[in-house]
C-alpha cells in the first residue's frame, strides 16, 4: 500500500514537472515570437455632417446605421437668402445623429457624424520596452472581444512617433516638476485584412499578437 502511494506521488510529481516545463516553454515561445497587448481597439476616421448655413433644417431623415454616398443630398437648410443643400462629405455609415427637422441651425454646426466602415483599423498601445520588436509590414493575429470565437488578421502599417501620454496632452511630471518614471505606451496602427463576415464598429475592444519573425 505504501509502495503504491509512493508510485502515485511520483507520477503526480512527474506530471507536475511536465506541465511546468510545457507551460514555461510555451510562454518562452510566445515571448520570443509575438508582441501582445489587450490595450487595443477598432478606430476609424469620424467625419462630421455640418450645416452649410444658418436657417431651419429641412428634409433631414438620417438615422444611426444609415449608409450614404459622397456628395448625396442628405438635407436642406432654409434661410433668409434661400435654401441650401447639405451634402455628405464622404461615403459611409451614420454613427451619430444629433439633428431634427425644423430646428434652427448655424454654419458649421455638427448635425451628425459619419464613418467609412471600409477603412477601419486597429490602434494597439504597445509598451515602449517592446516597441523595438514591432516592425511595419509584420503580420498580426487579432481577436475582437465582441467575436471571441472568430480569428482576424492584419498588418502593421505605422508605428506612432510618440507615447499615448504625450498624444493625449498629459505631461509625465508631478506637480513638483519631478519626472515620473513609468513605462509608456506607443500606438501601433494595424490594417484589418477582412471582416470575416462580422460587423466591425469603431470603439470595439481588441487583443493583438504582433509577429516578430
Amino acid at each position: 500500500m505504501k509502495k503504491t502511494r509512493i508510485i502515485g506521488l511520483t507520477i503526480i510529481g512527474i506530471l507536475a514537472v511536465l506541465v511546468i516545463l510545457i507551460g514555461g516553454g510555451w510562454y518562452a515561445y510566445q515571448q520570443m515570437n509575438y508582441v501582445k497587448t489587450a490595450d487595443a481597439s477598432i478606430q476609424g476616421t469620424v467625419v462630421p455632417l455640418t450645416s452649410p448655413g444658418d436657417g431651419t433644417l429641412q428634409n433631414w431623415n438620417l438615422a444611426v446605421g444609415d449608409t450614404v454616398s459622397k456628395d448625396a443630398v442628405i438635407g436642406k437648410v432654409n434661410g433668409l437668402t434661400g435654401t441650401v443643400d447639405i451634402h455628405a462629405p464622404i461615403s459611409g455609415t451614420v454613427v451619430q445623429d444629433n439633428a431634427v427637422n425644423n430646428e434652427v441651425v448655424v454654419p458649421g454646426e455638427p448635425l451628425g457624424y459619419i464613418v467609412n466602415m471600409n477603412n477601419l483599423q486597429i490602434v494597439a498601445n504597445v509598451q515602449e520596452t517592446e516597441i523595438n520588436n514591432v516592425k511595419v509590414g509584420k503580420s498580426v493575429d487579432i481577436t475582437i472581444n465582441a467575436y471571441p470565437n472568430t480569428s482576424f488578421s492584419g498588418t502593421v502599417t505605422q508605428i506612432g512617433g510618440s507615447s499615448t501620454v504625450v498624444a493625449q496632452g498629459v505631461p509625465n511630471t508631478s506637480l513638483s516638476g519631478a519626472f515620473n518614471k513609468q513605462t509608456q505606451r506607443v500606438p501601433v496602427y494595424i490594417s484589418i485584412s477582412g471582416s470575416e463576415g462580422k460587423t466591425l464598429m469603431p470603439g470595439m475592444s481588441a487583443q493583438v499578437s504582433i509577429h516578430q519573425n
